[in-house]
């Protein structure tokens, strides 16, 4: 009897633990985390123009809530109705990049009512150098 009992209940923990890692809700994936303009010249500046592509990995409609920008960076638009399970959405931001050597530094936050992370950073990196000069 006690085996049995012993049994039932590593069964229904197995069971309860199974359960929970499964999508119960809304779950939010990215296309990337980390946009990198890599190494750009001072003379050949690209449009500061990005767009991330939003992933809802749950059984359940994900709301992008709120999402901002930080620091001259402007979010231009995002998926704004809910977006189905298995479907995509996106978020596009814009900003400018100064024509002289600097680190590009900048942050996206994503706020939504997913279930693995409610609030999502989204990064923006690179360097502008002069021309000619490198960092290899």
């Amino acid at each position: 009897m006690k085996k049995v009992a012993f049994s039932a209940c590593l069964f229904l923990i197995f069971t309860i633990f199974a359960v929970s890692q499964s999508p119960d809700g809304p779950m939010i994936g990215f296309d990337r985390d980390v946009h990198d303009f890599g190494e750009i010249k001072v003379d050949s500046i690209p449009e500061g123009k990005i767009e991330f592509i939003v992933y809802n990995q749950g059984d359940q409609p994900l709301v992008l809530t709120n999402v901002r920008a930080c620091c001259g960076t402007r979010v231009e638009g995002y998926t704004e109705k809910p977006i189905s399970p298995g479907d995509s959405g996106f978020v596009k931001v814009e900003f400018r990049i100064a024509n002289r050597p600097h680190r590009i530094g900048r942050t996206v936050t994503v706020q939504s009512n997913a279930t693995n992370r409610q609030t999502a950073i989204l990064r923006i990196i690179g360097e502008v150098v002069e021309t000619g000069e490198s960092k290899d």
